[in-house]
């Protein structure tokens, strides 16, 4: 029998004397490994609420959003208090353009979170807020017009308006549409003068609306907070009326400047303002109106106000909503920003899952608009990557 070889080699004083601490560390080994190899996977801590109690039900969902691709990653359902915790095992980085939100469905109507786009977003407690529903009353209910913004220029044959109107809905339910009424949750006049009427991109699904007889009348469901419509319309002269019933906190009306003098009572004439380089708008305002009717006429408007133009950016008249531009923006630019557009993706995508009952019509206005999306979202992607090349080499980007 042939035994095997064992090598050998020869023991220093300095080698034997270490041998008892090497036999002491061994059994730490595992236990340091593990440490290294275990890091903590970051989470996503978050309760749901419906109005203002903790939900005892319900399922959350996660979504992840960036340039690339759109959709849920995970559910879960809520524990005890409403809380829910997701595992985020990618999160998103600064300015790629990503980001995670979290959304629930109560009673058919779908609740979103904040978006999350950065890693110390995670640090807090996440919270969605859900509401209950309820059936509007015959005529709509009266919501307060928070904000009324209005832009006029020149358009394919007369002058076009770009009509914006924030609503706030103060109560603590969601109102929806009746089952089996054609009660609207809202309606609003338009201009009598008005022709063309259509929906903007907005808060409101061209869908849901309906013109007749001079009125806008929406069947959206309007959950609690403010929601912004967007409506267009063409003139064929700068004479017409804009009734206003109701409460508006605050009206303001942008007038291209190679229009004709006008007078707008009763709103006070304003300082002109750029809202674009070298677009200039006379401007108008009016704070705190109830139940009047805007007057847009012929007459002198400036009393030498031109003297005082002043940049202020769209950012302020409209409260940090950058959609004002509908159906006028240049190639390669975009009405809103990069992240409300991938928000505006998945609550599109989130708006459909699951349905059976998609209807073709439906579903062709499902894939248009979301096709008109990411198309919007692919050539805001080339412009910010044409614009940082443009960009000298000192120039710093924030």
């Amino acid at each position: 029998m042939v035994r095997p070889r064992v090598a050998t080699f020869p023991l220093t004083p300095g080698l034997a004397c270490l041998i008892p601490l090497v036999l002491g560390l061994l059994p730490l080994l595992p236990s340091i490994g593990s440490g290294v190899a275990q890091e903590p996977v970051p989470e996503l801590r978050g309760r749901l609420y419906v109005d203002s109690i903790p939900a005892d039900s319900g399922t959350v969902i996660l979504h992840r959003v960036n340039p690339e691709e759109a959709g849920p990653v995970d559910s879960v359902r809520v524990g005890s208090g409403g809380d829910f915790t997701f595992p985020i095992l990618m999160v998103p980085a600064p300015g790629t353009g990503e980001i995670l939100f979290v959304s629930s469905r109560r009673d058919g109507i779908v609740y979103f979170g904040e978006p999350i786009s950065e890693p110390a977003h995670l640090d807090s407690l996440y919270l969605v807020r859900a509401f209950e529903t309820k059936e509007a009353p015959e005529g709509g209910l009266p919501f307060t017009v928070a904000l009324r913004g209005l832009f006029v220029d020149q358009g394919p044959m007369g002058w076009r308006v770009t009509d914006l109107i924030q609503i706030r809905n103060d109560s603590s339910v969601t109102w929806i549409p009746g089952e089996e009424t054609d009660h609207p949750v809202w309606q609003f006049p338009v201009p009598p003068e008005a022709r063309s009427l259509r929906v903007g991109r907005s808060d409101l699904a061209p869908e849901a609306v309906r013109f007749q007889d001079g009125v806008m009348q929406v069947r959206s469901p309007v959950p609690p907070g403010e929601r912004l419509y967007a409506i267009q319309y063409e003139l064929d002269l700068l004479n017409f009326s804009i009734p206003m019933p109701g409460l508006t906190e605050l009206v303001e009306i942008f007038v291209a400047d190679e229009a004709p003098s006008l007078q707008i009572p009763p709103l006070m004439f304003d300082q002109p303002v750029e809202l674009e380089p070298g677009s200039l708008y006379r401007r108008w305002v009016g704070e705190g109106l109830t139940q009047v009717v805007v007057q847009v006429q012929p007459g002198q408007d400036d009393e030498g106000g031109a003297l005082v133009w002043i940049v202020v950016g769209l950012a302020v008249v409209l409260l940090g909503v950058g959609v004002w531009a509908v159906g006028r923006r240049p190639a390669g630019e975009t009405t809103a920003g990069r992240s409300e557009i991938l928000l505006e993706i998945a609550r599109l995508d989130d708006s459909v899952e699951g349905r059976d009952d998609l209807s073709p019509e439906e579903a062709r206005v499902y894939e248009a608009r979301r096709k008109e999306l990411m198309d919007e979202l692919r050539r805001s992607g080339a412009g910010a990557a044409a614009g940082r090349r443009a960009r000298p080499e000192s120039s710093v980007d924030r």
